[in-house]
């Protein structure tokens, strides 16, 4: 990418000021002594402990320890490469960019194509809703179901016509038909393209940045799937976007909350009345990965879907998923058998309000389920089903004093002894008391620990300078790995460098793991990062040493080697 000359950096820092870069995204920031101070942005705390030095045109947490300047508190807040940073607060402060003359890697270079090439598709499909005869049945369709002409205009919605011309119009812009099938807009055909999308209402999905990278469409007619998305290419996987996110950001950023839903109508109804934190995964169950898009932008997570029992399960497991993930969850179910959509057109804003203010915890909604199915009146052997049941959500709580409050109602819920509960907590086989601060869950295609080793290197290029190339078992991990290796000593910006050296599900993992690395805690990084590699070359050694004894007998050293390992991993196993 692109070098920002140092001066450039200079001329920022000096035109903005700190403490109203921060206000924007903090508005309860207030002075203290020399100092500002706040409740912490980036994690739930109850004691502020986020201090803003104005002095210094600084920040830092004595909480999680997040810190740093301008730059830095843009790039966390905003999950923003140190690229992306210094443009956003450029434009803030005024101040042209003029970057030196360095190629763009391929893989970078086809994403921005992709993404103008969808960009282009979206304008397209919306022009064709709001300006063409074909359209008339989308437009039908929309007003019967509500969805106001602002609801329209800002989430794009267009129409795709029977008559499949996009193909041809990006073929004419000069886009390669091979780009076209890679965005997912068309596929082959003798001597040709055929479009995708036909006859269907179109909903573009938004990354968090705002850039369209795909199309949700609902189909008008007969045709089957009635939903369909886009195919999976290098700038759009389902399980990594949530539909509606970017409209709200700046209200999810300030509320520190979303409310999670099921379906596209349902996120627009949403914003339509005024719920702009309101938005939902693609027609899937929520994954890791949306969980932990949730958790860079919000403490806490309201689900909402339909009462059937589909409906309920699903917000079972969305909010069990969210707990692991660090976040509050609740859960709010629709009354009259309404999904949110219709509920909100029927009974209102206020009606739907109040609906989210009767959400009941995680715990409660999972006591309350699991009671339902046990009769009016629970026996002791179905008392200790729902408690087993519910227990293991409470060992997942990171939060001590949640545990304790949950242990304490569901003690009452099932009229049962309290320390019975506790005990059963602590006693029960394969049941452990959750970590006060939860390990995140690991990246979708990396292998056992690469992705610690990675959050600890990230500490510093002296602590990277310890990896090898066989540390990695993963082909995402060994490809990260040596896109970093090839830009040591690593320049500031060094994360968007790496990421353009990347494919998009690569760089997705990069920047998970470079927001992950910022909530670590530095001390003792080296020691930790130490005991992995160590843990990791033992079980590598004690591998070889079993294949060399499947082979033949080994001799006195290996044998003594092999069986020191055994027992060394064995208890490392176990703590």
């Amino acid at each position: 990418m692109p070098l920002i000359p140092e001066e450039t950096l200079e001329s920022i820092r000096a035109r903005l000021d700190i403490v109203e870069l921060v206000r924007d995204f903090v508005p309860q920031l207030q002075r203290a002594g020399r100092n500002f101070k706040a409740r912490c942005p980036f994690h739930q705390e109850r004691t502020p402990s986020f201090v803003v030095t104005p002095e210094r045109q600084s920040f830092h947490c004595f909480g999680c320890g997040a810190g740093g300047d301008i730059f830095a508190f843009a790039m966390k807040m905003e999950s923003l490469s140190f690229s992306e940073a210094v443009e956003k607060l450029a434009g803030r402060a005024g101040v042209k960019i003029v970057k030196s003359d360095e190629p763009m890697g391929p893989a970078e270079a086809e994403r921005l194509k992709l993404k103008e090439l969808l960009e282009l598709a979206a304008n397209f499909y919306h022009e064709t809703l709001l300006k063409t005869s074909a359209a008339a049945p989308a437009r039908a369709y929309l007003e019967r179901r509500g969805v106001s002409t602002e609801v329209i205009a800002a989430f794009r919605l267009g129409y795709a016509p029977k008559a499949g011309t996009l193909a041809a119009k990006a073929e004419r812009k000069g886009f390669s038909r091979e780009l076209i099938v890679k965005a997912g807009l068309a596929s082959p055909k003798p001597g040709g393209l055929r479009d995708y999308f036909f006859d269907r209402v179109l909903y573009p999905i938004e990354d968090a940045k705002g850039a369209v990278v795909g199309f949700g469409a609902r189909a008008l007619g007969e045709a089957m799937p009635k939903y369909l998305n886009s195919p999976e290419s290098p700038v759009f996987s389902k399980g990594r976007v949530l539909y509606g996110l970017f409209r709200g950001l700046p209200t999810v950023r300030k509320e520190r909350q979303v409310v999670l839903m099921e379906g596209y109508m349902d996120v627009m109804a949403a914003h339509q009345f005024g719920l702009a934190i309101a938005c939902a995964p693609l027609g899937t169950a929520l994954t890791l990965d949306q969980a932990a898009l949730i958790k860079r932008y919000a403490s806490s997570a309201t689900v909402v879907f339909d009462a059937d029992r589909a409906g309920l399960s699903a917000a079972l497991r969305g909010a069990e998923l969210l707990l692991s993930a660090g976040l509050g969850v609740r859960i709010a179910t629709v009354p009259e058998g309404k999904d949110p959509d219709e509920f909100l057109h029927a009974r209102g804003r206020q009606a739907f309000a109040d609906c989210l203010a009767g959400a009941a915890d995680l715990a409660e909604f999972q006591t309350e389920l699991a009671l339902r199915r046990c009769g009016p009146e629970p026996g002791p052997a179905e008392k200790s089903a729902v408690a087993r049941e519910v227990l293991e959500t409470v060992a997942r709580c990171p939060d001590e004093i949640v545990k304790a409050e949950w242990l304490r109602r569901l003690a009452g819920r099932l009229d049962v002894d309290e320390e019975s509960l506790r005990l059963q907590l602590h006693r029960r086989p394969g049941l452990k008391a959750a970590r006060s601060e939860p390990r995140a869950p690991r990246p979708a295609g990396m292998a056992g620990d690469e992705a610690d080793l990675l959050l600890h290197a990230f500490m510093g290029p002296e602590l990277f300078a310890r990896l090898r190339p066989e540390d990695f078992a993963s082909e995402a991990g060994r490809r990260i790995y040596e896109a970093l290796e090839a830009l040591r000593p690593w320049p500031a910006d060094w994360p968007a460098r790496a990421r353009a050296k990347l494919s998009e599900p690569d760089n997705a993992l990069l920047q998970e793991l470079v927001v992950r690395a910022g909530e670590l805690d530095a001390g003792g990084a080296a020691e930790r990062l130490e005991a992995i590699l160590a843990r990791r070359r033992a079980q590598s050694r004690y591998e070889e040493l079993r294949a060399l004894n499947r082979r033949a007998p080994l001799g006195a050293e290996q044998l003594q080697e092999y069986m020191r390992l055994a027992v060394e991993l064995k208890g490392s196993r176990k703590t």
